[in-house]
Protein backbone atom coordinates (compact mmCIF):
# COMPACT_ATOMS: atom_id res chain seq x y z
CA UNK A 1 0.00 0.00 0.00
CA UNK A 2 0.96 3.46 -0.14
CA UNK A 3 3.03 4.71 2.95
CA UNK A 4 4.56 7.80 3.07
CA UNK A 5 6.38 7.77 6.51
CA UNK A 6 9.38 6.14 5.36
CA UNK A 7 9.66 9.22 3.06
CA UNK A 8 8.97 11.71 5.59
CA UNK A 9 11.66 9.64 8.61
CA UNK A 10 14.82 8.54 6.44
CA UNK A 11 17.27 10.08 4.32
CA UNK A 12 17.99 8.94 1.04
CA UNK A 13 21.05 8.27 -1.33
CA UNK A 14 19.39 9.47 -4.41
CA UNK A 15 15.66 10.79 -4.39
CA UNK A 16 14.62 10.02 -8.90
CA UNK A 17 12.15 12.90 -10.05
CA UNK A 18 9.46 11.33 -12.48
CA UNK A 19 8.23 7.52 -12.73
CA UNK A 20 8.47 7.12 -16.62
CA UNK A 21 10.36 4.95 -18.07
CA UNK A 22 13.99 6.77 -17.76
CA UNK A 23 12.80 7.69 -13.87
CA UNK A 24 12.25 3.65 -13.66
CA UNK A 25 14.77 2.58 -15.24
CA UNK A 26 17.48 4.88 -12.81
CA UNK A 27 15.70 4.04 -9.76
CA UNK A 28 16.30 0.14 -10.51
CA UNK A 29 20.03 0.94 -11.73
CA UNK A 30 20.62 2.97 -8.82
CA UNK A 31 19.34 0.30 -6.22
CA UNK A 32 21.21 -2.13 -8.18
CA UNK A 33 23.96 -0.62 -7.15
CA UNK A 34 23.13 -0.51 -3.37
CA UNK A 35 22.06 2.87 -3.44
CA UNK A 36 19.53 4.16 -1.05
CA UNK A 37 16.80 5.48 -3.83
CA UNK A 38 13.46 7.04 -3.67
CA UNK A 39 11.48 7.37 -6.97
CA UNK A 40 8.46 10.10 -7.18
CA UNK A 41 5.50 11.10 -9.42
CA UNK A 42 3.64 13.83 -9.71
CA UNK A 43 0.98 11.88 -11.07
CA UNK A 44 0.42 7.87 -11.75
CA UNK A 45 3.77 6.01 -12.71
CA UNK A 46 3.50 6.10 -16.42
CA UNK A 47 1.08 8.23 -16.86
CA UNK A 48 2.78 11.48 -19.62
CA UNK A 49 4.90 10.80 -22.14
CA UNK A 50 6.06 7.17 -21.46
CA UNK A 51 2.53 6.26 -21.90
CA UNK A 52 3.18 7.28 -25.35
CA UNK A 53 4.41 5.04 -27.80
CA UNK A 54 4.28 2.94 -31.13
CA UNK A 55 5.40 -0.26 -28.79
CA UNK A 56 8.40 -1.03 -30.77
CA UNK A 57 11.72 -1.23 -28.26
CA UNK A 58 14.34 -0.72 -31.93
CA UNK A 59 17.47 -1.23 -33.25
CA UNK A 60 18.42 1.67 -34.67
CA UNK A 61 18.21 0.90 -38.07
CA UNK A 62 17.48 4.35 -38.46
CA UNK A 63 20.07 5.38 -37.28
CA UNK A 64 22.15 3.85 -40.05
CA UNK A 65 21.48 7.23 -42.48
CA UNK A 66 23.14 9.31 -39.71
CA UNK A 67 26.58 7.47 -39.62
CA UNK A 68 25.93 6.95 -35.75
CA UNK A 69 27.09 3.35 -34.86
CA UNK A 70 27.81 4.60 -31.49
CA UNK A 71 24.05 5.39 -30.76
CA UNK A 72 22.44 2.41 -32.74
CA UNK A 73 24.84 0.27 -30.51
CA UNK A 74 23.51 1.62 -27.20
CA UNK A 75 19.73 0.69 -28.56
CA UNK A 76 20.85 -2.72 -29.47
CA UNK A 77 22.01 -3.39 -26.25
CA UNK A 78 18.92 -1.14 -24.72
CA UNK A 79 16.34 -3.16 -25.92
CA UNK A 80 18.20 -6.83 -25.48
CA UNK A 81 18.12 -5.66 -21.34
CA UNK A 82 14.38 -5.01 -22.07
CA UNK A 83 13.78 -8.50 -23.95
CA UNK A 84 16.11 -9.88 -20.91
CA UNK A 85 14.30 -8.34 -18.11
CA UNK A 86 10.67 -8.57 -18.98
CA UNK A 87 10.50 -11.43 -21.26
CA UNK A 88 6.43 -11.85 -21.10
CA UNK A 89 6.09 -8.43 -21.89
CA UNK A 90 8.40 -8.86 -25.04
CA UNK A 91 7.52 -10.70 -28.71
CA UNK A 92 9.96 -10.21 -31.56
CA UNK A 93 8.47 -8.43 -34.40
CA UNK A 94 8.86 -8.00 -37.93
CA UNK A 95 9.45 -4.51 -39.56
CA UNK A 96 9.27 -3.60 -43.22
CA UNK A 97 9.39 -0.66 -45.40
CA UNK A 98 8.92 -0.46 -49.12
CA UNK A 99 12.02 0.20 -52.17
CA UNK A 100 11.69 2.12 -54.86
CA UNK A 101 13.81 4.06 -57.30
CA UNK A 102 17.74 4.19 -57.28
CA UNK A 103 18.47 6.17 -54.45
CA UNK A 104 18.27 5.79 -50.65
CA UNK A 105 15.03 3.70 -50.83
CA UNK A 106 16.53 1.31 -53.80
CA UNK A 107 17.13 -2.75 -53.92
CA UNK A 108 20.58 -2.37 -53.70
CA UNK A 109 20.50 0.27 -50.67
CA UNK A 110 18.38 -1.99 -48.91
CA UNK A 111 20.58 -4.99 -49.35
CA UNK A 112 23.43 -3.13 -47.70
CA UNK A 113 21.72 -1.59 -45.01
CA UNK A 114 20.13 -5.42 -44.57
CA UNK A 115 24.15 -6.78 -44.17
CA UNK A 116 25.15 -3.62 -41.91
CA UNK A 117 22.21 -3.62 -39.48
CA UNK A 118 22.80 -7.60 -39.38
CA UNK A 119 26.78 -7.01 -38.75
CA UNK A 120 26.47 -4.51 -36.00
CA UNK A 121 23.62 -6.12 -34.38
CA UNK A 122 24.65 -9.65 -34.56
CA UNK A 123 25.31 -10.19 -30.57
CA UNK A 124 20.95 -8.43 -30.15
CA UNK A 125 20.40 -12.27 -29.28
CA UNK A 126 23.02 -12.53 -26.52
CA UNK A 127 21.40 -14.06 -23.41
CA UNK A 128 17.72 -14.15 -25.37
CA UNK A 129 15.24 -17.19 -25.06
CA UNK A 130 15.22 -18.78 -28.60
CA UNK A 131 11.31 -17.62 -29.38
CA UNK A 132 12.04 -14.15 -28.61
CA UNK A 133 15.46 -14.11 -30.78
CA UNK A 134 15.48 -11.24 -33.62
CA UNK A 135 16.03 -13.43 -36.87
CA UNK A 136 18.24 -11.85 -39.29
CA UNK A 137 16.98 -8.67 -41.74
CA UNK A 138 16.55 -9.65 -45.65
CA UNK A 139 15.01 -7.83 -48.76
CA UNK A 140 11.69 -9.26 -50.08
CA UNK A 141 10.44 -8.98 -53.90
CA UNK A 142 7.79 -6.43 -55.08
CA UNK A 143 5.21 -9.44 -55.08
CA UNK A 144 6.17 -10.27 -51.07
CA UNK A 145 5.80 -7.12 -50.38
CA UNK A 146 2.52 -6.56 -52.39
CA UNK A 147 1.25 -10.14 -50.31
CA UNK A 148 1.87 -8.63 -47.08
CA UNK A 149 0.45 -5.26 -47.71
CA UNK A 150 -1.72 -5.27 -50.56
CA UNK A 151 -3.25 -2.12 -52.09
CA UNK A 152 -0.01 -0.05 -51.51
CA UNK A 153 0.99 2.37 -53.55
CA UNK A 154 4.23 3.69 -53.93
CA UNK A 155 5.56 4.59 -57.35
CA UNK A 156 7.89 2.62 -58.44
CA UNK A 157 7.58 -0.18 -55.97
CA UNK A 158 10.29 -2.80 -56.62
CA UNK A 159 10.04 -4.86 -52.99
CA UNK A 160 10.80 -4.17 -49.40
CA UNK A 161 13.20 -4.25 -46.92
CA UNK A 162 12.54 -6.55 -43.35
CA UNK A 163 14.54 -6.52 -40.45
CA UNK A 164 12.97 -6.81 -36.62
CA UNK A 165 12.75 -5.28 -33.92
CA UNK A 166 10.54 -5.91 -30.38
CA UNK A 167 6.84 -5.49 -29.91
CA UNK A 168 6.66 -4.24 -26.04
CA UNK A 169 2.87 -5.27 -25.98
CA UNK A 170 1.97 -3.26 -22.72
CA UNK A 171 4.99 -0.51 -22.59
CA UNK A 172 2.93 1.21 -19.19
CA UNK A 173 3.77 -2.57 -17.47
CA UNK A 174 7.16 -2.50 -18.64
CA UNK A 175 7.93 0.83 -16.66
CA UNK A 176 5.75 -1.06 -13.55
CA UNK A 177 8.40 -4.17 -14.17
CA UNK A 178 11.18 -2.12 -13.54
CA UNK A 179 9.73 0.14 -10.55
CA UNK A 180 8.14 -3.07 -8.75
CA UNK A 181 11.97 -4.68 -9.29
CA UNK A 182 13.61 -1.62 -7.25
CA UNK A 183 11.47 -1.81 -5.08
CA UNK A 184 12.92 -5.62 -4.74
CA UNK A 185 15.66 -3.99 -4.11
CA UNK A 186 15.37 -2.39 -1.19
CA UNK A 187 14.04 1.03 -3.86
CA UNK A 188 10.76 3.43 -2.47
CA UNK A 189 8.60 4.51 -5.25
CA UNK A 190 5.73 6.64 -4.65
CA UNK A 191 3.44 8.22 -7.19
CA UNK A 192 0.75 11.37 -6.74
CA UNK A 193 3.80 12.97 -4.94
CA UNK A 194 4.20 16.39 -6.84
CA UNK A 195 7.80 17.70 -6.83
CA UNK A 196 7.42 21.45 -5.60
CA UNK A 197 11.85 22.73 -5.76
CA UNK A 198 14.92 20.81 -5.06
CA UNK A 199 16.58 21.85 -1.63
CA UNK A 200 19.79 23.09 -1.76
CA UNK A 201 21.72 24.59 0.98
CA UNK A 202 25.49 26.05 0.59
CA UNK A 203 25.12 24.95 -2.80
CA UNK A 204 25.13 21.27 -2.33
CA UNK A 205 21.54 19.62 -3.06
CA UNK A 206 19.68 18.55 0.48
CA UNK A 207 16.75 16.83 -1.10
CA UNK A 208 13.30 17.52 -2.61
CA UNK A 209 10.25 19.66 -0.86
CA UNK A 210 6.73 17.88 -2.13
CA UNK A 211 3.35 17.45 -1.71
CA UNK A 212 1.31 14.58 -1.35
CA UNK A 213 -1.55 15.31 -3.85
CA UNK A 214 -4.43 13.23 -2.36
CA UNK A 215 -4.00 15.19 1.35
CA UNK A 216 -2.07 18.15 0.00
CA UNK A 217 0.19 17.81 2.91
CA UNK A 218 3.41 19.17 2.01
CA UNK A 219 6.89 17.50 3.55
CA UNK A 220 10.89 17.43 2.27
CA UNK A 221 12.07 13.97 1.03
CA UNK A 222 15.66 14.24 2.47
CA UNK A 223 18.12 12.93 -0.12
CA UNK A 224 21.85 13.48 -0.91
CA UNK A 225 21.65 13.32 -4.69
CA UNK A 226 18.44 13.82 -7.16
CA UNK A 227 17.79 12.99 -10.81
CA UNK A 228 15.51 15.30 -12.35
CA UNK A 229 13.96 12.56 -14.99
CA UNK A 230 10.52 14.81 -15.03
CA UNK A 231 9.98 14.65 -18.78
CA UNK A 232 8.50 17.87 -19.88
CA UNK A 233 8.51 19.22 -16.84
CA UNK A 234 11.75 18.83 -16.20
CA UNK A 235 13.19 22.49 -16.92
CA UNK A 236 9.94 23.92 -14.98
CA UNK A 237 11.33 22.16 -12.01
CA UNK A 238 14.37 23.30 -12.34
CA UNK A 239 12.89 27.27 -12.68
CA UNK A 240 10.38 26.76 -9.84
CA UNK A 241 14.15 25.84 -7.85
CA UNK A 242 16.18 29.05 -8.76
CA UNK A 243 18.31 26.92 -11.00
CA UNK A 244 19.06 27.97 -14.35
CA UNK A 245 17.01 26.00 -17.00
CA UNK A 246 18.06 24.05 -19.76
CA UNK A 247 15.94 25.33 -22.33
CA UNK A 248 13.97 23.25 -24.62
CA UNK A 249 11.65 23.75 -27.31
CA UNK A 250 8.85 20.52 -27.22
CA UNK A 251 7.06 19.25 -29.31
CA UNK A 252 3.49 16.91 -29.05
CA UNK A 253 3.80 13.71 -30.81
CA UNK A 254 0.38 11.92 -31.64
CA UNK A 255 -0.39 8.20 -32.35
CA UNK A 256 -3.93 6.61 -32.84
CA UNK A 257 -4.94 3.50 -32.49
CA UNK A 258 -7.91 1.89 -35.17
CA UNK A 259 -9.89 -1.15 -34.85
CA UNK A 260 -8.44 -2.62 -38.14
CA UNK A 261 -5.46 -4.77 -38.72
CA UNK A 262 -3.32 -4.06 -42.05
CA UNK A 263 -0.85 -6.89 -41.05
CA UNK A 264 -1.45 -8.97 -38.06
CA UNK A 265 2.14 -10.65 -38.37
CA UNK A 266 4.63 -7.84 -39.43
CA UNK A 267 4.66 -3.69 -38.99
CA UNK A 268 4.76 -0.94 -42.01
CA UNK A 269 6.42 2.30 -42.39
CA UNK A 270 5.23 4.36 -45.31
CA UNK A 271 5.92 7.84 -46.33
CA UNK A 272 3.85 10.29 -46.07
CA UNK A 273 3.12 13.63 -48.28
CA UNK A 274 4.65 15.14 -45.51
CA UNK A 275 7.80 17.11 -46.61
CA UNK A 276 10.60 16.50 -44.07
CA UNK A 277 14.95 16.96 -44.02
CA UNK A 278 16.33 15.41 -41.06
CA UNK A 279 19.50 17.90 -40.74
CA UNK A 280 21.62 15.10 -38.89
CA UNK A 281 21.36 12.72 -41.13
CA UNK A 282 24.24 11.87 -43.67
CA UNK A 283 21.97 10.20 -46.23
CA UNK A 284 18.47 12.53 -46.74
CA UNK A 285 15.13 11.42 -47.48
CA UNK A 286 12.66 13.92 -48.60
CA UNK A 287 9.54 12.66 -46.45
CA UNK A 288 8.31 11.56 -42.89
CA UNK A 289 7.39 7.93 -42.92
CA UNK A 290 3.99 6.94 -40.61
CA UNK A 291 4.06 3.13 -39.22
CA UNK A 292 1.75 1.38 -38.86
CA UNK A 293 2.09 -1.43 -35.96
CA UNK A 294 0.04 -4.77 -35.68
CA UNK A 295 -1.33 -4.23 -31.82
CA UNK A 296 -4.21 -6.44 -30.18
CA UNK A 297 -6.26 -7.54 -33.06
CA UNK A 298 -5.97 -3.32 -34.27
CA UNK A 299 -3.38 -1.11 -35.74
CA UNK A 300 -1.15 1.80 -34.26
CA UNK A 301 -0.48 4.58 -36.52
CA UNK A 302 1.84 7.40 -36.21
CA UNK A 303 3.36 9.68 -35.36
CA UNK A 304 2.65 13.34 -36.19
CA UNK A 305 4.50 16.25 -34.58
CA UNK A 306 3.19 19.99 -34.24
CA UNK A 307 5.22 22.31 -32.10
CA UNK A 308 3.52 22.86 -28.67
CA UNK A 309 3.82 26.03 -26.88
CA UNK A 310 1.22 25.10 -24.46
CA UNK A 311 0.65 24.33 -21.00
CA UNK A 312 2.37 21.14 -20.18
CA UNK A 313 -0.52 20.22 -17.76
CA UNK A 314 -3.10 18.13 -19.31
CA UNK A 315 -2.13 16.93 -22.51
CA UNK A 316 -4.59 15.35 -24.17
CA UNK A 317 -4.86 15.04 -28.28
CA UNK A 318 -7.64 16.37 -29.97
CA UNK A 319 -10.19 15.54 -32.75
CA UNK A 320 -8.03 17.60 -34.85
CA UNK A 321 -5.17 15.59 -34.23
CA UNK A 322 -6.76 12.38 -34.93
CA UNK A 323 -8.39 13.71 -38.38
CA UNK A 324 -4.87 14.84 -39.22
CA UNK A 325 -3.50 11.41 -39.18
CA UNK A 326 -6.77 9.80 -40.86
CA UNK A 327 -6.32 12.24 -43.70
CA UNK A 328 -2.72 11.50 -44.45
CA UNK A 329 -3.68 7.64 -43.93
CA UNK A 330 -6.27 7.66 -46.88
CA UNK A 331 -3.43 9.93 -48.75
CA UNK A 332 -0.59 6.85 -48.77
CA UNK A 333 -2.60 3.73 -48.70
CA UNK A 334 -6.34 4.87 -50.21
CA UNK A 335 -6.94 1.19 -50.54
CA UNK A 336 -7.71 0.69 -47.20
CA UNK A 337 -10.43 2.89 -47.00
CA UNK A 338 -9.73 4.11 -43.22
CA UNK A 339 -12.14 6.18 -41.97
CA UNK A 340 -12.33 8.82 -38.43
CA UNK A 341 -15.01 5.99 -37.32
CA UNK A 342 -12.34 3.43 -37.01
CA UNK A 343 -10.06 5.50 -34.59
CA UNK A 344 -10.77 3.89 -30.90
CA UNK A 345 -7.97 5.58 -29.04
CA UNK A 346 -5.35 8.03 -29.42
CA UNK A 347 -2.24 9.22 -27.03
CA UNK A 348 0.13 12.30 -27.13
CA UNK A 349 3.30 13.38 -25.54
CA UNK A 350 5.73 15.83 -25.08
CA UNK A 351 9.61 15.26 -26.79
CA UNK A 352 12.03 17.47 -27.49
CA UNK A 353 12.62 19.32 -30.23
CA UNK A 354 15.84 20.69 -32.04
CA UNK A 355 13.97 22.92 -34.72
CA UNK A 356 11.62 23.28 -37.48
CA UNK A 357 13.09 22.90 -40.97
CA UNK A 358 12.72 25.01 -44.28
CA UNK A 359 9.56 22.86 -45.26
CA UNK A 360 7.97 23.91 -41.40
CA UNK A 361 8.56 20.54 -40.18
CA UNK A 362 9.53 19.41 -36.52
CA UNK A 363 13.33 18.38 -36.33
CA UNK A 364 13.24 16.15 -33.10
CA UNK A 365 16.54 16.00 -30.92
CA UNK A 366 18.55 13.22 -31.68
CA UNK A 367 19.86 12.46 -28.58
CA UNK A 368 19.30 12.09 -24.65
CA UNK A 369 20.80 15.07 -22.35
CA UNK A 370 22.33 14.73 -18.73
CA UNK A 371 23.39 17.90 -16.95
CA UNK A 372 25.46 17.62 -14.07
CA UNK A 373 24.44 20.82 -12.37
CA UNK A 374 27.44 20.62 -10.54
CA UNK A 375 29.81 21.09 -13.20
CA UNK A 376 27.31 24.39 -15.19
CA UNK A 377 27.47 26.72 -12.05
CA UNK A 378 24.75 24.70 -10.08
CA UNK A 379 24.10 23.08 -6.88
CA UNK A 380 26.39 19.81 -6.46
CA UNK A 381 24.26 16.72 -6.55
CA UNK A 382 21.71 17.37 -8.57
CA UNK A 383 21.16 15.86 -12.36
CA UNK A 384 18.99 16.59 -15.14
CA UNK A 385 17.55 13.99 -17.49
CA UNK A 386 16.26 15.09 -20.82
CA UNK A 387 15.06 12.14 -22.69
CA UNK A 388 14.25 11.29 -26.06
CA UNK A 389 13.37 7.28 -26.83
CA UNK A 390 11.29 4.98 -24.94
CA UNK A 391 14.17 2.09 -26.12
CA UNK A 392 17.35 3.45 -24.88
CA UNK A 393 16.29 4.15 -20.97
CA UNK A 394 18.37 1.46 -19.26
CA UNK A 395 21.49 2.96 -21.20
CA UNK A 396 21.39 6.21 -20.10
CA UNK A 397 20.04 5.13 -16.39
CA UNK A 398 23.31 3.32 -16.36
CA UNK A 399 24.86 6.29 -17.39
CA UNK A 400 23.09 8.31 -14.37
CA UNK A 401 24.52 5.65 -11.89
CA UNK A 402 27.81 5.93 -12.89
CA UNK A 403 28.29 9.56 -12.69
CA UNK A 404 27.09 9.47 -9.20
CA UNK A 405 29.48 6.45 -8.09
CA UNK A 406 32.00 8.36 -9.85
CA UNK A 407 30.96 11.72 -7.65
CA UNK A 408 30.95 9.69 -4.30
CA UNK A 409 33.92 7.25 -4.97
CA UNK A 410 31.44 4.26 -3.85
CA UNK A 411 31.31 1.22 -5.69
CA UNK A 412 28.74 -0.86 -6.96
CA UNK A 413 27.64 -3.01 -4.01
CA UNK A 414 25.52 -4.98 -6.79
CA UNK A 415 22.32 -6.38 -4.72
CA UNK A 416 21.01 -10.30 -5.64
CA UNK A 417 18.45 -10.53 -7.19
CA UNK A 418 15.17 -11.23 -5.06
CA UNK A 419 13.25 -14.08 -4.91
CA UNK A 420 9.93 -13.86 -6.29
CA UNK A 421 6.93 -14.76 -3.96
CA UNK A 422 5.82 -18.34 -3.81
CA UNK A 423 2.73 -19.78 -3.84
CA UNK A 424 0.15 -21.51 -6.52
CA UNK A 425 -1.06 -20.07 -9.40
CA UNK A 426 -4.47 -22.11 -10.71
CA UNK A 427 -3.47 -24.20 -13.62
CA UNK A 428 -6.06 -22.57 -15.48
CA UNK A 429 -5.28 -18.93 -14.65
CA UNK A 430 -1.42 -19.48 -15.05
CA UNK A 431 -1.28 -18.20 -19.22
CA UNK A 432 -3.22 -15.41 -18.25
CA UNK A 433 -1.24 -14.15 -15.03
CA UNK A 434 2.06 -15.39 -16.24
CA UNK A 435 1.50 -13.43 -19.70
CA UNK A 436 0.66 -10.46 -17.51
CA UNK A 437 2.82 -10.71 -14.50
CA UNK A 438 5.53 -12.60 -15.77
CA UNK A 439 7.51 -14.48 -12.08
CA UNK A 440 4.97 -11.85 -10.08
CA UNK A 441 2.03 -14.13 -11.00
CA UNK A 442 2.16 -16.07 -7.68
CA UNK A 443 2.13 -12.81 -5.56
CA UNK A 444 -0.89 -11.94 -7.95
CA UNK A 445 -2.94 -15.61 -7.49
CA UNK A 446 -2.06 -14.82 -3.98
CA UNK A 447 -5.00 -12.46 -3.58
CA UNK A 448 -7.30 -15.10 -4.84
CA UNK A 449 -10.02 -14.87 -1.86
CA UNK A 450 -11.80 -17.97 -2.53
CA UNK A 451 -11.29 -21.82 -4.40
CA UNK A 452 -14.80 -21.50 -6.00
CA UNK A 453 -13.80 -19.93 -9.85
CA UNK A 454 -16.92 -18.13 -10.42
CA UNK A 455 -16.01 -15.71 -7.85
CA UNK A 456 -12.24 -15.33 -9.15
CA UNK A 457 -13.98 -12.98 -12.37
CA UNK A 458 -14.92 -9.14 -12.45
CA UNK A 459 -14.84 -9.63 -16.09
CA UNK A 460 -15.09 -12.21 -18.21
CA UNK A 461 -14.28 -10.95 -21.79
CA UNK A 462 -12.17 -8.77 -21.60
CA UNK A 463 -10.44 -11.25 -18.69
CA UNK A 464 -10.28 -9.67 -15.17
CA UNK A 465 -10.10 -11.11 -11.87
CA UNK A 466 -10.76 -9.61 -8.77
CA UNK A 467 -7.29 -10.82 -7.33
CA UNK A 468 -5.95 -8.40 -10.12
CA UNK A 469 -8.19 -5.57 -8.85
CA UNK A 470 -6.49 -6.33 -5.11
CA UNK A 471 -3.05 -6.14 -6.16
CA UNK A 472 -3.07 -3.05 -8.12
CA UNK A 473 -4.53 -1.13 -4.72
CA UNK A 474 -2.19 -3.26 -2.53
CA UNK A 475 0.54 -3.63 -4.19
CA UNK A 476 0.63 -0.99 -7.11
CA UNK A 477 -0.39 1.67 -5.15
CA UNK A 478 -3.55 1.90 -8.01
CA UNK A 479 -5.90 5.61 -6.48
CA UNK A 480 -7.80 5.51 -9.65
CA UNK A 481 -10.14 4.09 -12.22
CA UNK A 482 -7.27 5.64 -14.86
CA UNK A 483 -4.35 4.12 -13.39
CA UNK A 484 -6.24 0.28 -13.77
CA UNK A 485 -7.51 1.06 -17.24
CA UNK A 486 -4.92 2.83 -18.57
CA UNK A 487 -1.77 1.89 -16.48
CA UNK A 488 -2.20 -1.62 -14.75
CA UNK A 489 -4.21 -3.26 -17.62
CA UNK A 490 -4.30 -1.71 -20.80
CA UNK A 491 -7.75 -2.10 -20.63
CA UNK A 492 -8.83 1.63 -22.02
CA UNK A 493 -5.62 1.68 -24.06
CA UNK A 494 -7.57 -0.06 -27.22
CA UNK A 495 -10.88 1.08 -27.36
CA UNK A 496 -13.11 2.54 -24.78
CA UNK A 497 -14.56 0.16 -21.73
CA UNK A 498 -18.21 -0.93 -22.19
CA UNK A 499 -20.07 0.92 -19.59
CA UNK A 500 -21.16 -2.09 -17.78
CA UNK A 501 -17.52 -2.66 -17.27
CA UNK A 502 -16.68 0.63 -16.14
CA UNK A 503 -19.52 0.52 -13.63
CA UNK A 504 -18.31 -2.71 -12.33
CA UNK A 505 -14.87 -1.72 -11.94
CA UNK A 506 -15.63 1.67 -10.07
CA UNK A 507 -17.46 -0.47 -7.83
CA UNK A 508 -15.10 -2.65 -6.63
CA UNK A 509 -12.60 -0.39 -6.17
CA UNK A 510 -15.03 1.78 -4.26
CA UNK A 511 -15.45 -1.19 -1.61
CA UNK A 512 -11.55 -1.42 -1.76
CA UNK A 513 -10.89 2.40 -1.20
CA UNK A 514 -14.60 4.01 0.43
CA UNK A 515 -16.05 6.04 -2.38
CA UNK A 516 -19.46 6.80 -2.48
CA UNK A 517 -21.68 6.88 -5.38
CA UNK A 518 -20.57 10.57 -6.61
CA UNK A 519 -16.48 9.40 -6.32
CA UNK A 520 -17.23 6.39 -8.66
CA UNK A 521 -19.08 8.74 -11.15
CA UNK A 522 -16.05 11.13 -11.35
CA UNK A 523 -13.98 8.74 -11.99
CA UNK A 524 -16.30 6.99 -15.11
CA UNK A 525 -16.04 11.11 -15.85
CA UNK A 526 -12.32 11.05 -15.75
CA UNK A 527 -12.24 7.59 -18.28
CA UNK A 528 -14.32 8.83 -20.49
CA UNK A 529 -12.61 12.53 -21.13
CA UNK A 530 -9.75 10.46 -22.15
CA UNK A 531 -12.21 9.40 -25.32
CA UNK A 532 -12.96 13.15 -26.14
CA UNK A 533 -11.21 12.62 -29.20
CA UNK A 534 -13.13 10.22 -30.94
CA UNK A 535 -15.61 11.04 -33.72
CA UNK A 536 -19.44 11.65 -32.26
CA UNK A 537 -20.20 8.16 -33.92
CA UNK A 538 -17.84 6.34 -32.01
Amino acid sequence: MRDLSPFQAGHFDVCVIGAGVYGAACAHSLAAAGLKTAVIDKGDFCSATSANSLKILHGGLRYLQHGNLVRMRETIRARREFMRFAPHLSKALACAIPTFGSGLRSPLAARCATLLNNAIGSDRNLGIAGDLALPPGRTISRESFLQQFPGTTVPGLSGGLVWYDTLAGNTERLVLEYLWAARDLGALPCNYLRAERILTQNGRVEGVLVTDVPSGQPFAINASWVVNAAGPWFDELLEASGIPPVPTRWTKAVNIVVRRELNPDCAVGIESNEEYSDQDAVLKRNKRFYFFVPWRGGTLIGTSYKEWRGSREDLLPTRADTEEIVREVQAIHPSWGLEPKDVSFAHAGLLPMSGIDASGAVQLAKHSLIVDHGKTGGPQGLLSLRSIKYTTAPVEADKVTAIILRDTGRRPARQPAPAQGQGRVPAELAPLLHSRYGSRAPRVAGHLAAADSDTWWLSREPPLLRAELRYFIQEEMALHLTDVLFRRTGLGSLRCPPAGLLTTLAEAMAAELGWDGARQQLEIEQVMRRFAMLPQEN
